[in-house]
């Protein structure tokens, strides 16, 4: 009789070592993910074939991580062509340029990609921290730079925001 491996999802022990994992129906995928997180040296990428895969697997393993502080990240699709005459929705750019400048900082967590995502090309991460902002509760800012920042990037000021790139200020 073979002896079974404690771990639930074995990971290569190498970088040349290949480890496959057959037969995983439902959500057993993504709980062996969820598991494998916990013995991975680094975040873990995780290639799925299609957009409505990533989003299903995204969440299954947000679920069997719920107890844990471990990041999961979803890296989507533009869902556009090349050749059509209209932008990538807001809310995917933003989460996109999320992905891109939380990656940077990353030690544990999982990364799901479909793999019409992962085959197109990237800015340089220094682009990406160089243009990124990011505001904490309780910062302070300078509200004319601020505006000027926001305007340059694309955004609008607006009486009352109901969309991504919208702003508005209120008091001083």
């Amino acid at each position: 009789m073979k002896a079974v491996s404690s771990s639930v999802a074995p990971l290569p022990s190498s970088e040349t070592a290949v480890v496959r994992w057959g037969r995983c129906t439902g959500a057993a995928l993504s709980y062996a993910i969820a598991e494998a997180v916990d013995t991975a040296p680094g975040p873990l990428l995780v290639v799925t074939p299609d957009v409505q895969a990533t989003q299903r697997l995204i969440r299954e393993v947000r679920f069997f991580l719920s107890d844990r502080s471990v990041d999961v990240l979803g890296f989507p699709d533009w869902e556009t062509l090349p050749y059509d005459v209209f932008s990538p929705l807001p809310e995917l750019v933003s989460e996109r340029l999320l992905t891109l400048h939380r990656l940077r900082r990353l030690r544990r967590g999982v990364v799901v990609v479909p793999v019409s995502t992962l085959l197109q090309r990237l800015v340089p991460p220094e682009f990406v921290d160089a243009n990124s902002l990011v505001l904490g509760r309780g910062d302070t800012l300078a509200i004319d730079d601020f505006r000027l920042r926001l305007e340059a990037a694309g955004y609008q000021c607006v009486s009352q925001v109901i969309a991504h790139g919208e702003y508005a200020v209120r008091g001083s």
